[in-house]
């Protein structure tokens, strides 16, 4: 798994560079639309939904619940900021959306009902923080991916072997032509997963 988080400044940056992150082999979209005009996101919810759509992509976008309904956007991620907890999401969204959270800490790691969320995100590419998340997953019966951020300082294989499933990368600390190799390295880390077990 591989989130692409997008935060640009304009609603043309931002299509632009999920354009090209799809066209790169990018298949989990996640939009981060703090910065974008009220008037600008439906249209550009649309455009790039329809890109995914085309490139069979997955799209989210973070904290907005009312969007991801009125939008009918097959995901959301909640961030730590976020005033709506994940209960809640899953009571206004249905059982369909995919809903992640972010969590700073092993303790972060809340006691929801199975069906709440679908994935944590760890909030640091520290190995130990990652370790010490998948435990305490375990240890309270949660067994939904985790995902935590890649910039490129540690191995990607290290980081996967604390028991991550997945990574998050930023658009602004990851370039669109990176994808490919990116990709290629965690099927790679996946595969040799699959093999030991």
């Amino acid at each position: 798994m591989l989130q692409f988080i997008i935060d640009g400044n304009t609603a043309c940056d931002m299509l632009e560079i999920a354009t090209t992150a799809l066209d790169n082999g990018c298949r989990w979209i996640r939009l981060d639309l703090k910065n974008i005009k009220t008037s600008e996101i439906e249209s550009l919810i649309k455009a790039i939904q329809k890109k995914c759509d085309n490139h069979e992509a997955f799209l989210s976008i973070e904290n907005n619940v009312d969007t991801v309904i009125s939008m009918k956007v097959a995901g959301i991620h909640l961030n730590a900021d976020c005033d709506t907890s994940a209960v809640d999401a899953r009571k206004k969204l249905g059982e369909e959306p995919i809903i992640g959270i972010t969590v700073s800490n092993a303790a972060d790691v809340p006691f929801l009902p199975r069906t709440a969320i679908d994935y944590v995100a760890v909030n640091s590419d520290n190995l130990d923080l990652c370790r010490q998340v998948v435990k305490q997953m375990k240890a309270i019966g949660l067994d939904e991916p985790v995902v935590a951020p890649y910039f490129h300082a540690t191995p990607l294989s290290e980081l996967m072997e604390t028991g991550i499933n997945g990574i998050v990368v930023n658009h602004s600390t990851t370039p669109t032509d990176l994808l490919p190799k990116l990709l290629n390295e965690l099927n790679k880390v996946m595969e040799k997963r699959l093999e030991s077990i």
